[in-house]
């Protein structure tokens, strides 16, 4: 397996992925990753111009994760923007919660300049689940189109 990455798996009426990073960071990171390549398979054309930052409180690492994606489809629903650039800078564990700060760099979707891809209604529970082994983390998901 690769340092880090993501791939797309068989599903029969939805999209599947698995992502993995040698930290949670660098798996959330994948995974947000292959949220942008399933809108817009080609992250190449997108030029980080424009620069969010967000942070993102949930009670554990599978709402957290839940609630991260759902703040992509949020941002590109209302400001049209898409993003070659995702740094998930840290997440911290408290006694209550966990909380992630995150760097996104893109642009606003031109369909002129990017691939359309397939929209993405919604982020699912359905199969998500976050594994975390000694020498990484893998995470599956499916996105419901």
């Amino acid at each position: 397996m690769k340092r880090a990455g993501f791939e797309f798996r068989e599903h029969t009426a939805d999209v599947q992925v698995r992502s993995w990073g040698p930290t949670l960071e660098e798996a959330f990171s994948q995974t947000a990753y292959s949220l942008m390549e399933t809108i817009t398979p080609n992250l190449r054309k997108i030029t980080p111009k424009i620069e969010k930052r967000i942070t993102i409180e949930a009670e554990d690492k599978e709402a957290l994760l839940f609630d991260f994606l759902s703040e992509f489809l949020y941002i590109f629903d209302v400001e049209e923007l898409v993003f070659s650039y995702i740094l998930v800078e840290k997440i911290e564990r408290s006694k209550d919660f966990y909380k992630l700060q995150a760097i996104l760099k893109g642009e606003k979707f031109d369909s002129k300049k990017h691939e359309i891809g397939i929209e993405v209604k919604a982020i699912t529970y359905s199969f998500l689940n976050i594994e975390e082994r000694h020498d990484c983390i893998i995470i599956d998901i499916v996105y419901d189109i």
